[in-house]
């Protein structure tokens, strides 16, 4: 299997809001909001984001307070926490300025148990005019309404869709190093749901199957019935 971010629908979408975010016009809010259930490929398109853009990343932890969110940015920024919240700000604020780059977080669930940390992320947006993307699970976005001080900063969201046979396609012509025939892939796709995991698990499941056996190409013939992951799909909006 090869390395790459395949450009399916919702990596596109990302990438166009990320764009709009950048380069928004002065003044304009610039807060973004990513939602889907596992598996549909946030965090990939977390990572991706982070290099097209060269923004910070960084991941929510259940035990996160505004110091270890601060810390966790500082760290990311080449530096720690300062010994108080209000430091830290200033100190992350002086290299946004010098250096403008989004903040996106991942499992920004979390955030939103705590209005302290709501708002010092809000803070961070206000104070630097950098993009804030958070990534969350579905639910995000009715819990956010509790935070009309945010949601009024919020200028796209995005809602990650199940992967159609067409992403599927995507998928597999830039990770497979064999040809998957197009009979196997709807399968594939089909019984997946649409999760971009465990079509990537299944298709890595599909190229190993065909080289073991010196095969340039694998369809359902060549398949057979055999399982393509393990254990059933996560619930999800199937196509």
């Amino acid at each position: 299997m090869r390395y790459s971010i395949a450009p399916v629908k919702n990596i596109v979408a990302l990438g166009e809001a990320a764009d709009a975010l950048v380069q928004r016009a002065a003044g304009v809010p610039g807060m973004g909001l990513v939602w889907g259930p596992t598996g549909y490929g946030k965090t990939t398109g977390a990572a991706w984001l982070r290099n097209k853009c060269d923004g910070i990343y960084v991941r929510a932890l259940a035990l996160w307070t505004p110091a270890s969110m601060l810390d966790a940015i500082a760290r990311e920024l080449g530096g720690a926490f300062r010994g108080s919240c209000a430091r830290t700000i200033d100190w992350i604020c002086e290299r946004l300025e010098l250096r403008p780059r989004p903040i996106l977080v991942d499992e920004a669930d979390y955030v939103l148990r705590t209005g302290r940390l709501v708002d010092t992320l809000r803070d961070l947006h206000d104070q630097t005019s950098s993009p804030v993307i958070m990534f969350g699970m579905p639910g995000i976005q009715r819990q956010l309404v509790r935070w009309p001080q945010v949601t009024g900063r919020i200028l796209h969201a995005i809602e990650f869709s199940p992967c159609d046979v067409e992403d599927a396609r995507v998928l597999a012509r830039a990770l497979c190093e064999v040809e998957v025939e197009d009979d196997l892939l709807v399968r594939l796709q089909r019984e997946a749901k649409g999760s971009a995991r465990l079509i990537v698990v299944g298709l890595a499941r599909l190229e190993t199957h065909a080289r073991t056996r010196g095969m340039r190409s694998i369809g359902t013939e060549q398949w057979g019935r055999r399982e393509l992951f393990f254990g059933e799909a996560p619930a999800g909006r199937a196509t």
